[in-house]
């Protein structure tokens, strides 16, 4: 139902199905008359063994995300994806993730109208399809927003710059209907082979309103299934609050590197995070790279499991922090996360990971093991 109401929204005329041996109905044709249309989707399902006695030690589980979507062509130069999670909705928060159009037959650039991401944090921006970690770091990430933004990039460069609106129903920061101007570059020394070897630099600005008078922060330590927070506080941000970040990232072949350190200023006070992360690649693939997005896309493996191939084998190390020590939690965190990661196919992923955390409000360090199954299509 709710992807037949997105294809008409967007004046989509599903082509007729096409039919088996005796005539019956296959599948549906995803071809409209207009252009072409893909319907794609994720699931990720989580297992985790939590021991933190601030928090109590127990078991969990949960469908961490199970988004479905549809993406096409409207015209020539005109594009359109919308894309729902269907595992918030038993949470009560978002479901709408991308909701846009996109203009790029354009002098220069792109333009892209709609809820979307916006452009900050090579961390938040790298899909959760082809994310390390079961979680990505702190980094203050605005998120998901209204908004309307250009972008444009060559070889050597990627820039992007918009404005937003915060989403009721999607934005991450505690603000209401707050208006911000974000942009972000890369710069890149170098590129070659689609990226197996790369050197990527990257520095972000949020300017944004704060009508609630706070930013709020917080973390789990790197494990989505945890009942509390470790660490949360605010910072007074009557006059607006700015978020600055700058990110680097490294590959030579199957060796991968990656930074960050983000600051958001309020009024009088600061909170800060930073991380560096890196990963081998035992079987010799290399993190695959959009120059666009300026972020990681899909790993593919040599071997694709099956038919005697046993897939691309990971291994990976993260350290980071987040300090909310100018911040009513007085608090700061510092985590610690290893990953084994086995890609059966493109589109095939289990990942197992280690957590450990340590608050400087909390008596007891956080250790935690996840595990996850995720496919997409």
């Amino acid at each position: 139902m709710i992807l037949t109401t997105l294809l008409l929204m967007q004046g989509q005329v599903l082509a007729p199905a096409e039919t088996g041996e005796e005539g019956r109905s296959v599948l549906p044709s995803l071809f409209s008359a207009d252009g072409d249309v893909s319907l794609f989707g994720r699931v990720q399902q989580d297992f985790a063994w939590i021991d933190d006695d601030n928090f109590g030690t127990r078991d969990g589980s949960e469908l961490r995300r199970a988004w479905l979507g549809v993406s096409g062509n409207l015209a020539e130069g005109l594009d359109f994806k919308m894309e729902v999670d269907l595992a918030a909705f038993d949470a009560g928060g978002a479901a709408f993730r991308d909701a846009y159009v996109k203009f790029s037959n354009l002098p220069v650039g792109s333009l892209k109208v709609g809820q979307f991401k916006e452009p900050f944090s090579m961390n938040f921006l790298t899909s959760s399809k082809y994310i390390t970690f079961t979680e990505r770091a702190d980094t203050f990430a605005p998120g998901w927003n209204v908004g309307v933004m250009a972008a444009d990039n060559n070889e050597n460069l990627t820039w992007q710059a918009g404005a937003f609106w915060d989403a009721p129903n999607t934005g991450n920061l505690e603000t209401d209907n707050d208006t911000a101007f974000t942009g972000r570059v890369v710069f890149r020394p170098y590129m070659e082979n689609n990226g197996q070897r790369l050197a990527h630099l990257g520095l972000a600005l949020s300017l944004r309103e704060a009508e609630s008078g706070a930013f709020a922060a917080g973390t789990r330590g790197g494990v989505h299934l945890l009942d509390g927070m470790m660490a949360m506080g605010a910072i007074a941000a009557d006059d607006g609050l700015t978020l600055v970040g700058l990110e680097g990232a490294i590959q030579e072949g199957p060796v991968w590197g990656q930074f960050e350190f983000v600051q958001a200023d309020g009024d009088d006070d600061s909170v800060n995070s930073w991380y560096l992360s890196g990963g081998y690649f035992l079987t010799g693939e290399s993190r695959g790279y959009s120059a666009e997005s300026a972020a990681w896309k899909r790993v593919e493996p040599n071997t694709p499991y099956g038919n005697n191939g046993n897939g691309a084998w990971e291994v990976a190390a993260r350290l980071g922090s987040i300090d909310l020590t100018e911040a009513a939690a007085d608090n700061e965190v510092t985590s610690i996360a290893l990953a084994l990661n086995w890609y059966l196919t493109n589109h095939t992923r289990v990942g197992f990971d280690i957590y450990s955390a340590d608050s400087d409000a909390l008596s007891e360090d956080l250790l935690a093991a996840v595990i996850r199954f995720g496919f997409d299509f």
